[in-house]
């Protein structure tokens, strides 16, 4: 991973001159001589790499050069992770060298695989005239889109262009997946930022989708390339990749999200916070020990913190983030930015402090109302967002709390407070030595 960390840093620092690359005079010429070919990248170690990368390799075999024309090239000042949710990243495309750009993805231990393109003269010249256009400073920025203007998205628009449109004609049936479902199969090694991602995505992702849109993932794109064929100038019909070669890289569709018992994990999860809340309340009511005290107050703590955290990111996302797909979430009911109150109102409740656990108790019975409220709207066809992981976690664990905190309102704390044991003992101490 400290490797992986080191060659990004140095990519993002000197990719202009490191990896950017001028054709030489007399570059494309000769049409004929021109070999195009689809280079998708793997996906990597880190969470950013997860979802791979796609590129054109231009080759001129009259000159025996060639280029990887990439739309996947950006910056380190961008602002990292931040701002790339807040969707104002800006990305170009360039002109790279093809051994340099190589060797840096087999450093980070990333598959490359190959396709090549078979496509009339005219649609190459037309392909490379529109690339080289999409190089130039003045034409070469966009404002990057993860699911509809980014690398893979450009690739096949630019492929289209060539082909006249025959490869959106080709790509209209139903996609296998929606895209919610697509993104989990690249990022269910990655739990936490799986969870993340399902919380802060709205419906947007879940509507029926068509191949098209299914090619916004560089190896789906690909997968989807070997189904396509064109019509030539003499009518004859041509598949679009050569069936001799590597085949193309793609996801196992035998798999399906959440097999076997990653369906069942986070709503494990989920139950045993509720059932450890509700085992904390019974315990601090008893007062047995004053450990249970502090235990119920870190428990709101914790609770105060990863909630609170994950449902102010959500809301500032649904009130700055540029992306449509961050908007009008439902998940808003079940990650309230409210229940960041109880990471301090936790801490004062560790002490022992009854006024912070009254706050507490309707911080949490707002909480779980709007768990509630969210299971209610489902009946209504308007709310189809498919958040049942973040549901799985949150609603549980929300309802489990709200419970504890009824327990608790039912049964009070027996043990008197530490003021009052120290008054009671020093009144029976007087009343025994004036025996």
């Amino acid at each position: 991973m400290a490797r992986h960390a080191v060659l990004i840093l140095v990519v993002a620092l000197f990719r202009a001159a490191a990896f950017a690359a001028s054709p030489p005079e007399g570059f494309g010429g000769h049409p004929e001589s021109l070999r195009i070919r689809l280079v998708t990248i793997g996906p990597g170690a880190d969470m950013h790499q997860r979802f791979g990368h796609s590129a054109l390799w231009v080759e001129d075999t009259r000159l025996k050069t060639g280029f990887l024309y990439s739309y996947g090239t950006t910056s380190i000042a961008n602002g990292g992770p931040v701002r790339f949710l807040l969707g104002r990243p800006t990305f170009w495309a360039a002109r790279l060298s093809v051994e340099r750009t190589f060797l840096l993805y087999r450093a980070l231990a990333r598959s490359i695989d190959v396709q090549d393109l078979v496509l009339t003269l005219e649609q190459r010249q037309r392909l490379l005239a529109r690339l080289e256009r999409d190089v130039q400073p003045a034409s070469r920025e966009y404002a990057y889109h993860p699911l509809r203007d980014n690398c893979a998205t450009r690739v096949r628009d630019v492929l289209d262009e060539a082909l006249g449109g025959a490869l959106r004609d080709a790509l209209t049936e139903p996609a296998r997946a929606t895209q919610r479902e697509l993104l989990r199969r690249y990022i269910q090694t990655h739990p936490v930022s799986e969870l993340l991602l399902m919380l802060w995505l709205n419906d947007a992702v879940d509507a029926p989708a068509t191949q098209w849109e299914e090619a916004f993932l560089p190896r789906e794109l690909a997968r989807l390339l070997m189904g396509v064929s064109y019509v030539d100038g003499s009518g004859r019909r041509i598949p679009l990749v050569k069936r001799e070669g590597t085949p193309s890289p793609s996801m196992d569709a035998s798999a399906p999200v959440d097999a076997g018992r990653e369906g069942t994990s986070t709503w494990g999860l989920g139950a045993g916070g509720a059932a450890l809340a509700i085992i904390l309340a019974f315990l601090r009511g008893r007062g047995t020990h004053r450990m249970f005290q502090i235990l119920f107050g870190l428990y709101h703590a914790l609770f105060g913190l990863t909630l609170g955290a994950a449902g102010v990111a959500l809301g500032g996302l649904m009130l700055f983030s540029r992306l449509d797909v961050m908007q009008d979430n439902e998940n808003l009911l079940l990650a309230n930015p409210i229940a960041f109150a109880l990471l301090p109102l936790g801490i004062l409740m560790i002490s022992g402090s009854e006024r912070a656990e009254r706050w507490a108790r309707r911080c949490v019975w707002l909480l779980a109302a709007g768990s509630l409220l969210a299971v209610v709207l489902k009946l209504w066809p308007s709310f189809d967002q498919d958040n049942r992981k973040p549901m799985a976690l949150w609603l549980v664990a929300n309802l489990g709390l709200g419970l504890a905190h009824a327990w608790r309102l039912r049964r009070p704390s027996t043990a008197p407070a530490p003021a009052a044991r120290a008054r009671e003992g020093a009144r029976g101490s007087t009343r025994w030595w004036a025996a």
